[in-house]
């Protein structure tokens, strides 16, 4: 897996470009959740047809919610199969200082995914007597369905991040677009270098991360 070391204003983060859902042998996503719905759906009985289309719709909106957090989140829980990694960083650094603030980075993700996965189970925990009144509302009832959806992605990018610290010290490569993205950035901020930053991804063939940045800014 690359992935990039990046010093994005007060802040450093580790980014990887999404990696397409491999298809399996019948041309379906083995997605988990894409499964249970699709076989619910198979199902020529009403119940199961209602269940994946509740799952469908949760699913669906939790998506949604997520384009508001962290986007770092989603790169910790590609982590989980992701491979030996190889990680880039500013070629400003050494390969001692970039292996620090590697493990650092990935210490502090793997303790802050672990507390509110704790936090939010607790508080998924705390509405299921709530079940029966909350339940039977129309529509995917993201109040209830929330916590519940935030303490499974946060296990999965804390298990994401205890497999990435298992291959601490990594393959670490030096990149002098990365230091250059980082000295624009912090003269110039991320809402008054999107050129730069567009260029600077192209040369670093990495499509998505503009958009990554300016999540950030």
């Amino acid at each position: 897996m690359d992935s990039y070391l990046i010093h994005i204003g007060k802040r450093r983060v580790l980014y990887a470009e999404e990696v397409p859902v491999p298809k399996g042998e019948t041309g379906h996503s083995p997605d988990p959740v894409d499964r249970i719905i699709r076989n619910l759906a198979a199902r020529d009985v009403w119940w199961a047809t209602g269940i994946s289309r509740l799952i469908r719709a949760v699913r669906d909106g939790y998506y949604e919610l997520q384009n508001r957090l962290d986007p770092m989140e989603r790169v910790f829980k590609h982590m989980r199969h992701a491979g030996p990694m190889r990680v880039h960083f500013s070629s400003s650094l050494s390969e001692s200082e970039a292996r620090g603030r590697l493990k650092s980075l990935l210490v502090g993700q793997r303790n802050r995914h672990g507390a509110w996965m704790i936090f939010d189970g607790l508080l998924a925990l705390g509405m299921v007597p709530l079940a029966p009144v909350l339940v039977p509302i129309p529509g995917p009832n993201l109040f209830f369905y929330y916590p519940a959806l935030r303490t499974f992605s946060h296990w999965l990018a804390w298990q994401g991040g205890l497999a990435a610290l298992r291959q601490v010290p990594p393959q670490l490569v030096a990149q002098e677009e990365i230091a250059n993205l980082e000295n624009v950035i912090g003269r110039k901020g991320i809402p008054d270098s999107r050129a730069e930053i567009q260029d600077l991804s192209s040369r670093l063939k990495l499509d998505e991360l503009p958009e990554f940045i300016a999540r950030y800014g």
